[in-house]
């Protein structure tokens, strides 16, 4: 087998979502984007907020980021459950906090 056809096995899927925060990126929903990457660890997952990039499964990464409420947040995820990971984690960003 090549050394590319290792890296893209034919089971691997990609799925590449955009949403725009309802909230700033802190550390509750930083925590629960890493919890959800830490679900699924045969699949790559990075976050893209303007020009930084964050691996999703480093909750340090995914607050450095600085996304702010408005801003457009790319999530790709590639994997044997791509779409599933990618939807969860925009689920999350997606979802405003509230106090209580």
């Amino acid at each position: 087998m090549s050394a590319s056809s290792e890296a893209r096995r034919p089971a691997d899927d990609v799925a590449e979502r955009t949403v725009v925060l309802p909230k700033h990126l802190h550390a509750r929903p930083a925590g629960q984007v890493v919890q959800a990457a830490a679900r699924h660890p045969e699949t790559t997952i990075d976050l893209l907020a303007g020009t930084r990039r964050a691996n999703a499964r480093s909750v340090l990464a995914v607050m450095g980021l600085g996304a702010v409420t408005g801003d457009p947040v790319r999530v790709t995820a590639t994997g044997p459950d791509a779409t599933a990971v990618a939807d969860e984690i925009c689920s999350i960003l997606e979802t405003p906090e509230t106090d209580g």
